[in-house]
Formats: structure tokens, sequence, C-alpha cells
């Protein structure tokens, strides 16, 4: 039987009622990563040809984002069904037809510190249904993420795959370079329960959250621990490759809030909620610390919520450590690794 490709799946996806309208802005995103892709792939010769030094890795990274979003905006341009598009880290919305029953939320450029060290980046993106007509107002997108519908991530890396799901589960296809489209490589695509494995920046140790604290001591304890095991733990500074990550292989994303300037904190509409809509739709779950991710309710375009992904039961595991903690009844951190070193320090 031959590979089943993005382009079949989305035919059906547009054959039910549900997806009938924006199986076509779908198409058009898949589209823009293929272009996104064959462009990332160029590195410093997107400066024209230029050789890029250490200086010039800021002037790479800035053209590749703009080219991925203008790559973005033109597939997408003239699609009746798409009302308007939201980009990540700008106020602007990008006006497409005000007739259109749909928004468009993307971060066409994830990860772009990566690029300089040739590591995946990455694009997320969600669709929301908008119940006005005429231009869309950003009010218009401030919306529980449990309304959307459709989400997904795309990863650049040895390979460009693209993960999404229509509200059906989550279906992963990887770019097949030889003829140009995506191919079905991960069906039904489901969190495992059981994974020894955590993803979080321990530079920020010191500032991590009490829970977050008790969590990390416990897996890096291993079989002398609570935790009877040993974990291993990952981290690619990138939000998109540790979700990626979590979906095949299980474990936990990690991203607390942290008192440190300049911190990392998700976006909730343009990054958090598409990932925590691909969590669940694969069995596993998505919290802030003291709820589901789904149910926050946005302030603004740019608001931001710590993000915990992973495997139900980790995910569950975090909770109750932040409800210890709230409630007084946690525990001190003694293991002599963490407290002489002061790795864990308070």
């Amino acid at each position: 039987m031959a590979a089943r490709t993005l382009t079949q799946h989305l035919l059906d996806v547009g054959s039910d009622v549900r997806g009938a309208g924006y199986a076509h802005i779908l198409s058009a995103v898949s589209v823009a990563v293929k272009l996104t892709a064959a462009t990332i792939s160029r590195g410093p010769l997107v400066l024209e040809g230029a050789t890029a030094t250490a200086g010039e890795d800021r002037h790479v990274r800035l053209r590749l984002r703009r080219l991925a979003t203008g790559a973005l905006l033109a597939q997408t341009a003239g699609i009746h069904q798409l009302a308007g598009i939201s980009i990540a880290g700008t106020p602007r919305l990008h006006q497409v037809s005000p007739e259109g029953r749909y928004l468009l939320l993307i971060e066409a450029m994830h990860g772009m510190s990566n690029l300089a060290d040739n590591l995946p980046v990455g694009s997320a993106f969600s669709l929301l249904e908008r119940t006005g007509d005429g231009p869309c107002t950003p009010a218009e997108f401030l919306q529980h993420g449990h309304r959307q519908v459709a989400a997904g991530i795309a990863l650049y890396g040895p390979r460009t795959v693209l993960v999404m799901t229509t509200g059906d589960g989550v279906d992963g296809f990887t770019l097949d370079r030889d003829v140009g489209n995506f191919v079905l490589t991960h069906p039904r695509v489901r969190v495992p329960a059981d994974a020894r494995m955590f993803a979080i920046n321990a530079t920020e140790a010191p500032f991590w959250p009490a829970p977050v604290k008790r969590y990390v001591e416990e897996c890096m304890r291993g079989t002398t621990g609570p935790r009877g095991q040993d974990f291993s733990m990952r981290w690619n500074a990138s939000a998109l490759v540790g979700a990626y990550r979590v979906l095949v292989s299980g474990g936990l994303f990690l991203a607390p809030r942290v008192e440190r300037p300049g911190a990392w904190l998700s976006p909730l509409l343009h990054n958090a909620a598409p990932l925590a809509l691909l969590a669940e739709q694969a069995g596993g779950a998505a919290s802030t610390g003291t709820g589901r991710v789904l149910d926050v309710v946005p302030v603004d375009l740019g608001t931001r919520t710590p993000l915990f992904l992973g495997s139900t039961a980790e995910v569950e595991r975090l909770e109750r450590y932040v409800a210890d903690h709230a409630s007084g009844t946690d525990r001190e951190f003694s293991h002599p690794l963490f407290h002489n070193r002061t790795l864990f320090a308070d």
C-alpha cells in the first residue's frame, strides 16, 4: 500500500463537516512550511551569498524569520475562509478576508538561537473560529485554548516534520524532499505513559520555584531516591523540540515562571495553547502548574504562561507538588549533591 500523504489527509478533513471550512488554510500552512524548510537549509546563504561570520548570525536569523513569515502570508493571501492572522511577537493583525470564519495564530520561527549551532528550529500554529464578521480585531483572538479547531507544529532539522491535530487525534508527517510532499509516518500519535525523561533549562536552577526543584531533585536522585528509577535529562532550548520529544517519547517538558530578567515564558496563544492541544489529543496533559493550559483565558495577544507538558502522570505529579507547596506541606531539599553545591538554593 502506498504511503498516505498530507494532501490525502487534508482531503478527508475537507470532506468532514467540521473541517470543510479550514482544510484549505491548513494546506496553505503546510506549503509555507515546505518553503520555510528550503529557506532554512540555506542558512547564511540567504544573505545574498555573503559568508556569515559569528557577528552576522543575528542578521541571518532575522532574515530567515522574515522569509518564513513572508512565505506564510503569501500562501494564505486571498483565502476567503480566513479572516486574519496574528504573528507571534507583534500586536499587528494581518487582515485576509472580512467574511472569513477562521483566525490563524502562528509563530513562524521558534528557537532561532539554535540556528547558529545548526540545531532544530520550528513553527507553531493554531486555528480558531470566529463569531463575527468584518475586519477581525485582537479581542476575537482571545479565546480559551480548548476552542481551537486545529493546531500543529513543524520542526526543521535533519528532516522536516509536521505534527497536527484537527480535534480527532494527532498525526505526524515527514517531508519527502524528492517528491515535495508530506508523508504520514507517525499515525495516531500517543504520548508514552511511562518515560524516564524530562527537559528543563538547568541554567535557571537557582531561580526555579520550589515544586520544580523538588521534582527535578527526585528525578536526579534516580534509583536511590523516592522515584526508584533513573531519569535522563534533555534540553534543546526550544519548547517545540521539547513538545515533539514528549509526543513521541514521553516524559515531561518544564518551562516554569522564574524570577530572572530575560527568562523565557511560553506565549499562550502562539505557543502553549497549540502545544497543549497536541498533548491532550495524544493522551498526555499540559498544565500551568495549577490547571489546564487550555482553560487559561488570555488577557491580550502577548499573554504568557508557565508550561508543564508531557505524560499525564508526570504532569499530575508536578501539580501535586505545586499544591503541596501552596499548602505548606512540601518538604525541604536535603540531597547532599544539590544542597552542598547550592544548585537548587532557595
